[in-house]
């Protein structure tokens, strides 16, 4: 192929006619791209080896397009994303091979910025410029402007080059290949979104909130703002629940052991205003990093959950009502899509490498990773005409994967053999065969095969199960399910009374709470008895972690099935990219913590077994996702969209269930690296989303 390097240089800034904002800080990519008052300043090329040139006459940039061989072009650009949207969108190129630097640094470099000045730093290549702030506003530009806009693009093709060329020895062609997929499911969409649908949904939305409002005589800024609905609660004689700043434990700021009891009341607001000296600024911002107290407000907040089951009915409606009006996620999201379906079919943007564990995220302000099973969202997604949507769903993905990486063969064997693990866990726990019928003891089954493999413990599995998990119903252990697992009380209060306290609940008496926490204690442990391979698993994670922490090759692995090789700052997957661990510190009392980077900022989050073997089994889990979805493309079918464990093709009306039968087949297809793992996979055709 022929190796094309390309950059974009477009207009961005206040449009000097119409006034409007066109910058991607304000539009997603592609609304920008989309946009009538889109316009192209200039482009930069490099082919091969050869010099890098700057086009910014129109005819000089149409013949390129026109005459570039692109049916044996590779292109790469630094967001592909963008640069290449504007080449398929705008001049109808669909190259041979796309790449992406971008993506590139996302796989190699985890805990790096992944922009292109950063790369430039990191990988020891020339500084990024900043020419491209004099051009911001400008739809019209002078030779001059051009000149400086065009030494400006070719250093970042030079840059673009030489980044291209020092991390291409290290991506996999596998993952190469991964990003070429990812690339054409945004610039070649096929999906259409309908409009209908999409503004029943806004209007339920709206309705909804409209009617939780009418029951309460307070306006939407009191429910939106958590001081303003702290104050509200106070004058009903509530004290707001309150908890310990989950980002500042996270990142060390706060020490739990050292905080007391919450203080009642009103949490002070640190605001500073115009009559505030810059000292006395200054000394808000750092008391209010330290801080240690937030509000507990959240839908997923325990005691404010709790509320909704108050005696006083006001209680119950303004805390309804702020759940609801507060939660906009789904009305956003349908508005964006709207938005979307006057202007096209919709291009899926997907993040490569989101996560350490390389998993997907979402990409352009709506993300179809969190779309609600037989929601309107999901609904709303067609296929084109003459076309049919051909989805296939692994099976228990996660779960497979973990028994086979720890040996556990008692699990592999159900799987294999086609049984219900979620019906077998609930008989082993209960000690009595469980069928499909029996939901809630299946529940169970699933939560704890789900939820207790990477060492959850019986108090956190408590809270868990009680407030409902895995988008169930909470369940409360009472003493019928006490009696069925044989349990003593006294046995269990004699030992673990203090800490069950820790987690009482204000709406459950004491006896109730501990004979919850005292099933939830049993069931855990009855999880562990039967699944010794994987807390063994647990122990060995644990255990390489000085391994990751050390300067030089300890020659460690961890793993059955497969076997992987542990390097210092990480593990080596088979997919040939390494898992990192970065910045490795152990701390008195022998705690592991690691750095992590969350947008701008660098937080420092505990490190243990049960963790490092939940990233395993994700990323291998990945692994078995990404390389069906190569297997599927090499046989000719045109991907459109991935979501968790699940990748939905567009096939012709003709040849769709034939289509849908080969990803079947692709699917189950076990990996090299894990021959005996078993895998199941599910799913059909459809002219909408809805499986």
């Amino acid at each position: 192929m022929i190796l094309t390097l390309l950059d974009f240089e477009t207009a961005y800034g206040k449009h000097p006619a119409t006034g409007e904002s066109i910058t991607l800080s304000k539009l997603t990519t592609e609304e920008y791209i989309r946009h009538p008052l889109f316009k192209i300043h200039g482009l930069g090329v490099k082919i091969g080896a050869g010099p890098t040139v700057y086009l910014h006459k129109r005819a000089d940039i149409l013949n390129f397009i026109k005459t570039h061989p692109w049916h044996d072009s590779w292109v790469v650009c630094h967001h592909t994303h963008f640069d290449g949207a504007i080449l398929a969108w705008r001049a109808g190129i669909r190259p041979k091979f796309w790449g992406c630097t971008l993506s590139m640094a996302r796989a190699l470099y985890p805990h790096e910025s992944a922009s292109l000045g950063n790369m430039a730093k990191h990988l020891g290549l020339p500084a990024k410029g900043f020419e491209l702030e004099s051009v911001k506003d400008l739809w019209e530009l002078t030779e001059a402007q051009q000149r400086s806009l065009g030494a400006y693009c070719i250093n970042d093709v030079d840059i673009l080059a030489g980044a291209f060329a020092k991390m291409l020895p290290l991506v996999p062609a596998s993952e190469l290949r991964l990003i070429d997929t990812t690339i054409r499911m945004f610039t070649e969409p096929e999906l259409l979104l309908d409009a209908p649908l999409l503004v029943e949904e806004i209007e339920a939305e709206k309705l909804r909130k409209a009617e939780l409002l009418e029951k309460i005589a307070h306006d939407k800024d009191t429910l939106m703002s958590n001081d303003k609905f702290a104050e509200l609660l106070m004058s009903l004689g509530i004290d707001p629940p309150k908890k310990l700043s989950p980002s500042k434990v996270k990142d060390g700021r706060v020490n739990p052991d050292l905080v007391g009891d919450p203080p009642a009341g009103i949490l002070p607001s640190f605001r500073a205003n115009r009559l505030h000296t810059p000292e006395q600024k200054i000394a808000f911002k750092q008391e209010k990093d330290l801080y240690p107290w937030t509000y507990a407000m959240g839908k997923s907040d325990e005691e404010f959950k709790l509320l909704l089951d108050h005696f006083d009915p006001a209680v119950q409606a303004v805390v309804e009502a702020r759940m609801g009006v507060k939660s906009t996620i789904n009305e956003t999201r349908a508005g964006r899509m709207l938005g979307i379906s006057g202007r096209g079919a919709w291009p899926v943007y997907l993040t490569y490498c989101a996560a350490t564990t390389f998993r997907y995220g979402g990409g352009d302000k709506v993300n179809p990773q969190n779309f609600t099973r037989g929601s309107r969202l999901r609904t709303a997604i067609m296929a084109p005409p003459g076309k049919d949507l051909v989805i296939s769903d692994l099976s228990q993905i996660e779960a497979r994967v973990l028994a086979v990486l720890a040996g556990e063969t008692r699990l592999v064997e159900q799987f294999a053999q086609g049984k219900d693990v979620y019906c077998e866990m609930a008989a082993q726990i209960f000690g009595a065969p469980v069928t499909k019928r029996d939901k809630e003891k299946r529940f169970l089954g699933k939560a704890v095969v789900l939820g207790a493999g990477y060492g959850l413990g019986w108090s956190k599995f408590s809270q868990m199960v009680r407030i409902g998990m895995l988008g169930n119903e909470g369940v409360l252990f009472d003493q019928e399910v006490a009696n069925a697992l044989c349990i003593s009380l006294d046995s269990f209060t004699s030992r673990h009374y203090a800490k069950a306290l820790d987690s009482k609940p204000s709406n459950l008496t004491e006896d109730e709470h501990l004979i919850h926490c005292a099933c939830a204690k049993e069931i855990i442990d009855r999880y562990r008895s039967t699944n010794q391979a994987i807390v063994r698993l647990w122990r060995a994670c644990h255990g390489i972690i000085p391994a990751l922490a050390a300067d030089e090759d300890w020659n460690y692995t961890v793993g059955i099935e497969p076997s992987l090789k542990v390097v210092p700052g990480g593990i080596v997957m088979p997919n040939g990219l390494t898992m990192q661990y970065n910045g490795l510190k152990q701390h008195d009392g022998g705690e592991w913590s690691l750095t992590k980077r969350k947008g701008r900022r660098i937080e420092r989050s505990k490190l243990y077994g049960g963790l490092i073997c939940e990233n395993l089994t994700q990323s291998l889990a990945r692994i078995v996702i990404t390389d069906a979805m190569n297997k599927i493309t090499r046989a000719g079918l045109k991907l459109a969209l991935q979501v968790h464990d699940e990748v939905v093709a567009c096939s012709d009306e003709s040849r769709s269930e034939a289509d849908f039968a080969l990803m079947q087949k692709l699917m189950a297809q076990a990996p090299a690296w894990a021959p005996s793992l078993p895998l199941a996979s599910e799913g059909g055709t459809d002219k909408r989303y809805v499986k």
